[in-house]
């Protein structure tokens, strides 16, 4: 049999005497072979010897336990009428528990592991009892036996969740808050906790990742590597390897190289085709990229204003147009009930014309409480465009309601000032002037709202002398 290297090289077995070291060494040889032919008796003697010498070994705890098993022919009960045979050890971990003598309280669980090797309670106080003397090893291991023993029980999954998350072992930790939630859905530490634990994980795999990218730097730094190189030499290794593919692409859209980063998704999803933040995040550089097609375009044309440069402005639009529009189907896809989204929409479509399409989107975006005001106000200017202007005038009034506190901001105030002018020019001049006076009680050097209100006086004086 190997040496038992955990044993001899354990500092918190320093207190044992060479002589006793050697001796359980040969007791753990010994249980070995008396295990393989069978005789779980004699063996368990052996695994006791050695577990309750040395309780911060983690190969004896876990022989002790898996020799008890075999011999109970894996009933998951133990012994019969093992609670009653236990009682006496079962009164002595009690009392030790109350005073804290974690040794005696390992002590006293060993005798009861010995009648059923599947009591979650002896494993749980067991493993507190480990913990307290700083045998995280095997104190974890006798907490993961009281799990596996009682899934469901609360209070030990969620000492073991505390334990677990305080040593930095976050998905034990997870899974173990995760049943405290599968029993309790609504319990409010449990929620808190596991919303903790998953950005704390998120953390460590981030810092992980930072250490290991900056060793590697400093590797290929020292071998003349460059970072480009280094990731398409791993990609040719692990084309598959989605993470890889992510820092590849973010390696090109932090140095702003937009015609790189595009270039890189639309290989990535070569291998992720049905990726669908892959295709959205596609769809978005590459309107970034043609935005600034467009704009070098503008700026070109400014400084020299030719026909080859205007026709280039005219051809940069279009890309433009058609990478938002692209940008905004795939939005759609991925979430067809956003309100932002056919906001979004509603405009392009304002932008290029086409208002009864727009009035449709912006419909839909309207049911967003945040956004009603904005919506009824752009519907209310595409039904005048289309000369719906009852519909227009209506639209109006309710952007106004809508708008409430805000009448003052400029889509408040173009609300009064649209609304006027319609109301006017279908002869309503007593609401026109209305909504001019509340819009000269806000601001009364907006536009021409003066003159109006003189206008809007003298017809309302004529109408009323005939």
């Amino acid at each position: 049999m190997p040496q038992d290297d955990n044993l001899l090289n354990d500092a918190k077995n320093s207190h044992l005497s060479q002589t006793l070291r050697a001796r359980l060494q040969k007791c753990y040889e010994f249980g070995n072979q008396k295990m393989q032919a069978g005789e779980f008796d004699y063996a368990n003697e052996m695994f006791s010897q050695c577990y309750t010498n040395a309780p911060s070994n983690l190969i004896y705890l876990q022989s002790f336990v898996a020799n008890l098993r075999m011999k109970y022919g894996n009933n998951k009960k133990g012994a019969g009428f093992a609670k009653l045979k236990g009682g006496a050890a079962r009164s002595q971990m009690k009392v030790a528990e109350t005073r804290s003598k974690h040794e005696d309280v390992i002590k006293a669980g060993a005798e009861l592991l010995k009648l059923n090797p599947w009591d979650a309670g002896v494993f749980f106080s067991m493993g507190k009892a480990s913990l307290g003397l700083g045998y995280d090893e095997t104190g974890l291991a006798l907490l993961k036996h009281a799990v596996d023993c009682d899934p469901t029980n609360v209070e030990v999954n969620r000492y073991a969740t505390n334990e677990l998350a305080e040593r930095n072992l976050f998905d034990d930790a997870i899974a173990c808050c995760q049943r405290i939630l599968n029993v309790k859905p609504n319990d409010h530490e449990a929620s808190s906790m596991m919303k903790d634990l998953l950005l704390q994980k998120t953390m460590q795999h981030m810092e992980r990742k930072k250490t290991a990218a900056e060793k590697e730097a400093a590797l290929n730094a020292e071998n003349h590597i460059s970072e480009e190189d280094a990731f398409e030499k791993k990609l040719a290794k692990t084309p598959d390897d989605h993470d890889l593919w992510d820092d590849y692409i973010r390696f090109f859209n932090m140095r702003g190289n937009r015609r790189r980063e595009e270039d890189t998704i639309r290989r990535a999803l070569k291998y992720f085709p049905e990726d669908k933040n892959l295709q959205l995040r596609y769809d978005d550089v590459r309107r970034e990229r043609a935005k600034l097609d467009l704009d070098q375009a503008q700026e070109l044309y400014k400084k020299n204003p030719t026909d080859a440069a205007k026709a280039k402005v005219v051809a940069a639009k279009k890309g433009f147009d058609e990478a938002t529009l692209a940008l905004i189907h795939r939005k759609l896809e991925a979430n067809p009930n956003s309100t932002a989204v056919h906001f979004e929409y509603g405009q392009f479509l304002v932008a290029h014309g086409q208002f009864r399409e727009a009035i449709g989107e912006l419909q839909k975006a309207q049911q967003d409480e945040s956004l009603k005001a904005v919506c009824f106000l752009a519907i209310a200017q595409c039904f005048e465009k289309i000369k719906q202007y009852k519909l227009a005038l209506t639209h109006y009034e309710k952007s106004i309601e809508a708008f409430g506190k805000n009448l003052g901001s400029e889509q408040g105030k173009s609300a009064l000032y649209g609304g006027a002018l319609l109301a006017a020019g279908l002869r309503l001049y007593k609401k026109a002037e209305g909504m001019l006076e509340r819009l000269a009680a806000i601001d009364f050097s907006y536009k021409n709202v003066a003159p109006l209100l003189d206008k809007l006086a003298e017809k309302l004086n004529n109408s009323s002398q005939e």
